[in-house]
């Protein structure tokens, strides 16, 4: 399995650059695949600038082809076969809890986790957190989302035992910071990576790579 779990996508040249060796093909024939669902979540008054941005990062840098593929427009033997051919499958953030629902409503989870034999999966903010395991601290609920972690209908997909928390101390986030997250996650029983926008974590097979220097742990 070869997952890449970025804050804000391609924001760096070394991020481009380790996602390339990853899929390890000529860079201007790699197939990108997008799932962009999470978005549709947002409140309208909430501004989008920042999902035209991401995406022209990946028009920027990558010269194969650019795919869209829609889970809401699409059966899942549908999604499979325009998923075939991919080399990555790049899932946009949005909305953190809708991405792990309709997953499991249409079988999408078990079908990503198929694919994750051969294609990289690289996800962005809640595209990337719906990958990693559920955060078992009920007090990171209560403060973030006002519910109890039982009360989450579907969690995370648990592709792997860590998780990470996007767009670290990002001057709209400040008050997540070090001290915040050793308050709400010290009942946490598994590490949080908290990366800024610049950075990525890499899982390759059981290996971890950090790109943009380490990330704070908790």
């Amino acid at each position: 399995m070869k997952l890449v779990l970025a804050s804000q996508g391609f924001m760096t040249k070394e991020i481009v650059d380790v996602v390339v060796n990853l899929v390890n093909k000529p860079k201007d024939e790699i197939k990108i695949s997008i799932i962009n669902e999470a978005y549709v979540g947002l409140a309208e008054n909430k501004d989008k600038h920042w999902l035209i941005k991401e995406l022209s990062l990946i028009e920027k840098n990558f010269k194969g082809i650019i795919d869209f593929v829609n889970l809401r427009a699409y059966g899942i033997e549908e999604i499979e076969k325009r998923l075939k051919d991919t080399d990555i499958i790049y899932i946009v953030g949005g909305k953190q809890f809708l991405l792990a629902k309709l997953f499991k409503e249409i079988g999408f989870d078990k079908l990503l986790k198929k694919l994750s034999n051969d294609k990289v999966i690289m996800g962005t903010s809640a595209g990337s957190i719906v990958l990693g395991k559920p955060v078992d601290s009920n007090e990171y609920y209560l403060d973030r989302y006002k519910v109890n972690k039982e009360d989450i209908e579907v969690p995370n997909l648990g592709f792997v035992d860590f998780n990470i928390i996007p767009h670290y101390l990002r001057s709209d986030r400040l008050r997540y910071n070090k001290e915040y997250y050793e308050k709400v996650l010290k009942d946490n029983t598994f590490k949080m990576y908290a990366i800024n926008d610049n950075q990525a974590i890499i899982y390759d097979n059981g290996k971890l790579d950090f790109v943009g220097g380490e990330p704070v742990i908790f």
